[in-house]
């Protein structure tokens, strides 16, 4: 296969497969800035950078003369006389991206670089991992996670940057590097995937957590430690895990204390943002004097502000739990910022504050439209047991990390207000659950949910 029909998909085509995909956020008239063919023959994969309204994007294509049954789901359109479609649902062409890996090979500026464990068996099998994403990750058997970053932005990605720190001081709370695919975008170094360690039967924090809400619902008993189902335990161990990354991240990329103008920078940020969501959510507007305090209460203190680097998006979803630890994934940082957001040091309790609101969204989850009110002082008390449980687990890595006063409060009323506004524009339904903790936190009474 020629390069010229690897780019041979009819223009139509891709530009409406692309527009109906929900990783695609652009629109616009779509232009392949870079076609790399990774493997001739039938089938043949190619990789393709393209370029629509000044976002860059990365698909793996693959190109058969007559599309199997069990690919039509995964069709894009014809290229020429042959069929193309995307190929991370063709075990055949992911075998191939793990070989690229295990031979450290480079194709035409496309650089896979790893330490790729020998194998013990045959190639396992490659498979796109379930459920929207907003990039997509190959699961291959029990031993490797690919991870493509669909949108590509020059640089390194906090992914691999975050994850080699962590690895290099052994820290076990990740799954351990294992290679990296890069190349050059404008001129600069840039990670275009990710290749990780699998956790075997690791377990994500948000079904257990919501498992234990629903266990404690169901018991008579008012005290949540009597519930089978009592999550303290690993909320605990949690919090502590979230501190020893935290550490080690401080031990390899460093710490620094924000200067004046930085802190009143941070502050106006906050303000900012409560801003963008009072425009689109009348119903913040009775909070907003409290929330405003709260915020300028962080400069009022007069304690120094030390950021570093963090997860960035730190909820239930991202955390699994194996048979011997809680491990983190997905260090990328928050979905919609921007690579310099992403990559800026921040507080720690920028995490905190995340993982704190997400046990707040297992608590409530269930009682959105429920009709049922004596459930809801019983879901406040497994919030509270199991909130006290992640802080106390934190401190007992990093005693001298106070978790709380202003600061801690600030970020978590900012994440709130961030909340509010999305749940404001795809599920109203949803937006009780922030509004009744900016509730509580503003009035100081019990608002749970409002």
């Amino acid at each position: 296969m020629t390069t010229s029909e690897a780019v041979a998909v009819l223009p139509e085509e891709l530009d409406r497969w692309l527009e109906s995909q929900p990783w695609f956020r652009a629109r616009g008239p779509v232009t392949c800035e870079r076609a790399t063919v990774l493997h001739h023959g039938d089938p043949a994969l190619v990789h393709l950078v393209l370029a629509c309204k000044g976002r860059r994007y990365q698909l793996l294509v693959g190109v058969r003369d007559a599309l199997p049954e069990r690919l039509e789901h995964a069709r894009i359109g014809a290229a020429g006389e042959r069929v193309a479609y995307e190929a991370v649902y063709d075990p055949e062409l992911t075998a191939v991206l793990l070989g690229h890996f295990e031979d450290l090979a480079e194709v035409a500026g496309l650089r896979f670089r790893g330490a790729v464990p020998p194998r013990y068996a045959a190639a396992p099998v490659g498979r796109p991992f379930p459920g929207p994403q907003r990039n997509c990750s190959i699961v291959y058997g029990q031993r490797h996670v690919l991870k493509f970053f669909r949108e590509l932005t020059p640089g390194d990605n906090p992914e691999l940057v975050l994850h080699d720190a962590l690895h290099s001081v052994g820290d076990p709370h990740i799954a351990a590097p294992q290679g990296s695919l890069e190349s050059e975008l404008d001129g600069v170094r840039t990670t275009f995937a990710v290749l990780h360690e699998f956790v075997p039967l690791g377990a994500l924090g948000w079904p257990m957590a919501t498992a234990s809400v629903r266990d404690f619902l169901a018991n008579p008993s008012d005290d949540p430690q009597s519930a089978g189902g009592d999550f303290a335990a690993e909320a605990h161990r949690l919090g502590r895990a979230v501190a020893k990354v935290h550490a080690d991240l401080r031990e390899t990329l460093g710490e620094q204390v924000a200067g004046p103008g930085d802190e009143v920078e941070f502050v106006a940020a906050l303000h900012t943002r409560l801003d963008a969501a009072l425009d689109e959510v009348p119903s913040l507007a009775e909070f907003e004097a409290g929330i405003r305090a709260r915020f300028d209460a962080v400069l009022a203190t007069g304690e120094p502000i030390r950021l570093q680097r963090v997860h960035g998006d730190l909820h239930l979803g991202q955390v699994l739990r194996s048979p011997h630890t809680w491990v983190l994934v997905d260090f990328e940082g928050e979905p919609h910022g921007t690579a310099a957001e992403r990559s800026r040091p921040r507080p720690a309790e920028h995490d905190v504050a995340t993982a704190l609101r997400s046990l707040h969204y297992a608590a409530a989850q269930l009682l959105v439209g429920a009709d049922d009110v004596a459930m809801r002082p019983k879901a406040a008390r497994w919030l509270e047991h199991n909130r006290d449980a992640f802080r106390a687990g934190y401190a007992d890595v990093s005693p001298d990390r106070t978790l709380g006063g202003a600061l801690l409060t600030a970020v978590e009323l900012d994440r709130a207000v961030l909340e509010v506004r999305h749940e404001h524009r795809f599920r109203p339904e949803w937006m009780v659950i922030p509004l009744s903790a900016i509730a509580e936190t503003v009035t100081g009474a019990p608002a749970w949910p409002v």
